[in-house]
């Protein structure tokens, strides 16, 4: 049977094995390189090599703290100059990702880029395909796609006689950090010179990513998209957005940095559902929950009861640390399509959207 009727509890093992150590450097000392220093350093197949800086004390500081035994070095030029970097990590704020993905890619290091990737589409393409005609890897730190729940949930919605053709995608993912003065004051995602797409950049990223994911990457045939709140200078603080498919199909979210931490998708379809509470960045580090359900109508519709088909804990997979395994794996396999392709299409959609709410949800 498709789905257990016992609500059993599935639990799934994402492990592997993995010996040469790909050499890693990190250009930019921001708070998120601290994870993925820590993804690196708890990676089977990877290590920091070297750390840059404008400012050499940042830089060895950073390496004692969250990168030892890597080289701290004075410019990011100089990481990108080291022999033992194969792959550079770029944490910078998006207004200036695509000098140095360019850079990157010209001195023959594969990339693995924060997001959202650029400020424009124009840039996004140039800096993917500087990075294929280098022959090196792009790929963003969008860490849930590597997630083993992922691939469990995959079979789940593709399984037509059991969850029915996926007809919509509801997700939010927001913060309450905006509420606070001194945070929306010095916060770089609320200033428009190095931020401008705010959360509809920082967070509204996962939601479109995951709503993509559910259709297998096709495009939507339209979007739409209101901010309700932005700052002073127009970058958006709230966002809600409709993606419409073909076939009556579509997505919706919501993305703040002004409401309590939400980070739930549910995925559903023509029979039943899946949700998950967690899946921007899980709640526990190395379990990762979801429930297949259905709902009925009782008689004379006193109550609509809901049923649990499956319950599901994929295990010992730590999505930071696997996506830094599968970048470093990538490396040693060749270059694949896959990542800058969806990475390009997520902004694309990201800039569509933010072009409607600039006209009024049109």
């Amino acid at each position: 049977r498709p789905f257990s009727d016992s609500g059993a509890r599935p639990v799934l093992f994402c492990v592997g094995n993995m010996s040469t150590q790909v050499g890693w450097g990190v250009i930019g000392c921001a708070n998120i390189a601290e994870k993925t220093c820590q993804g690196i350093a708890d990676a089977k197949n990877a290590r920091v090599v070297a750390v840059g800086s404008r400012n050499i004390d940042k830089a060895a500081n950073f390496v004692k703290s969250h990168a030892p035994g890597a080289t701290p070095y004075a410019s990011y030029d100089d990481v990108l100059r080291d022999s033992n970097v194969e792959v550079v990590y770029v944490p910078l704020p998006t207004a200036m990702k695509k000098e140095w993905v360019l850079k990157a890619a010209a001195n023959k290091k594969h990339v693995l880029c924060e997001k959202p990737i650029a400020v424009s589409k124009e840039d996004a393409e140039e800096m993917t395909k500087a990075c294929k005609e280098a022959g090196v890897q792009f790929m963003d730190n969008t860490m849930m796609m590597h997630h083993g729940r992922l691939e469990k949930i995959k079979e789940i919605v593709s399984n037509r006689d059991a969850f029915g053709a996926v007809k919509h995608v509801v997700s939010c993912f927001t913060i309450p950090f905006g509420n606070d003065a001194e945070w929306a004051r010095n916060n770089i995602r609320m200033d428009g010179s190095t931020e401008p797409y705010g959360a509809l950049g920082d967070l509204g990223w996962y939601c479109i990513r995951i709503s993509q994911w559910a259709f297998n990457y096709e495009e939507p045939q339209e979007v739409s998209c209101h901010y309700l709140e932005s700052t002073a200078d127009a970058v958006p603080i709230t966002a809600h957005a409709i993606l419409k498919y073909s076939g009556g199909r579509s997505a919706t979210f919501d993305c703040s940095f002004k409401c309590s931490l939400r980070q739930w998708v549910e995925v559903v379809g023509e029979k039943h559902r899946v949700s998950w509470d967690d899946f921007v960045v899980t709640q526990e580090k190395e379990e990762a929950r979801y429930t297949v359900a259905e709902a009925g109508i009782a008689e004379k519709a006193i109550t609509f009861p809901k049923r649990v088909l499956q319950e599901g804990n994929v295990q010992k997979c730590v999505q930071h640390v696997k996506l830094i395994e599968n970048m470093s794996e990538q490396v040693g396999k060749g270059v694949t399509d896959h990542w800058p392709n969806i990475s390009k299409q997520t902004q694309i959609i990201m800039m569509a959207l933010h072009e409607s709410a600039k006209n009024n949800g049109t």
